[in-house]
């Protein structure tokens, strides 16, 4: 009887050993598991796609250790990642990549479009807090898509658990380079409803391509953002006419420069300054973008 239990046992005994292989990084070992368990069981396709789907890693890693592999291969490890179901598996290979692009001098500066880069592997494997330091640390460098790195710090910031700070990350990143953010692959809820009810409301109002620019000025309407205290243009004090001069030097930043003259505007309805400077800004901000100045009015007389 017990021998007969210990044969009805014996390949979920050898998965179990294979997979403890390969946690341990012996995927060599792993690979004999799954011969022996075809050499007992021929019929056990399972057994066969394991040992193919290992022995294809085994050779792919080969050497990964030693010499880390240049940024191209790392590269290439971590596309054929997406196609890897097997748990213990994935792990491993998460490890080994994040340990050879550590291996790697500046490696918070490798980055191959479009999302491989030392955070997104380190938020793959969990490691939250550390993959909003990496993001951070490629920051630093004038290289970096800002506002895509911004999104990303915001995504693993959001995973952490620290929304209030992935907020003000997908701020700036909307502010500063919206032109580089995917909305679609944001991992943030609260994004993604915001940008929802935009977009139904804005209907045809606002091209799609500008959508990530103007999310600043409709988080406020919807109080999720809140208003530098020191809005650009950088004068003492600023103006409508500086205002001005900047939108028709810079139409490409319209958005932008809407959420800072909304700054202004409101900081000059809170001091009571409801005089000739005030209308001038709100014009100006009519004149850029009708719809959002009627969804302004809304907004400060209580309607929205």
């Amino acid at each position: 009887m017990q021998l007969d239990l210990f044969e009805d046992n014996r390949p979920s005994i050898l998965l179990n050993t294979a997979d403890e292989f390969i946690r341990s990084r012996e995927l060599g070992e792993a690979v004999r598991m799954y011969q022996q368990l075809l050499a007992d069981y021929p019929g056990d396709k399972s057994a066969a796609t394991l040992r193919d789907l290992v022995g294809s890693w085994r050779d792919l890693l080969s050497g990964i250790g030693a010499n880390h592999g240049s940024p191209e291969r790392l590269h290439s490890i971590w596309i054929g990642l997406e196609t890897v179901r097997h748990a213990a598996l994935r792990t491993v290979i998460l490890e080994l990549l994040i340990e050879a692009l550590r291996s790697l001098p500046d490696s918070e500066r490798i980055y191959l479009p479009p999302r491989f880069h030392q955070g997104q592997v380190l938020m793959e494997a969990g490691r939250f807090a550390e993959a909003a330091d990496s993001f951070l640390a490629a920051l630093s460098h004038a290289c970096t898509p800002r506002g895509r790195f911004l999104a990303w710090r915001g995504d693993a910031l959001t995973l952490a658990g620290n929304n209030d700070a992935a907020l003000r990350c997908y701020l700036a990143s909307f502010l500063e380079d919206p032109l580089t953010v995917a909305l679609s692959s944001v991992r943030n809820r609260t994004i993604h409803n915001l940008h929802l009810a935009m977009h139904f409301e804005a209907g045809e109002e606002i091209e799609e391509h500008e959508e990530p620019a103007w999310l600043p000025v409709w988080g406020w309407f919807e109080g999720l953002f809140t208003l530098p205290c020191h809005p650009v243009p950088q004068e003492d004090p600023p103006s409508a006419a500086a205002f001005e001069a900047l939108v028709a030097r810079r139409e490409d930043r319209v958005p932008r420069l809407w959420f800072d003259m909304l700054a202004y505007a409101e900081s000059l309805r809170i001091a009571s300054l409801v005089d000739r400077e005030l209308a001038a800004v709100r014009r100006l901000m009519k004149r850029c973008n009708g719809f959002m100045f009627a969804c302004y009015l809304e907004k400060i007389n209580g309607r929205r």
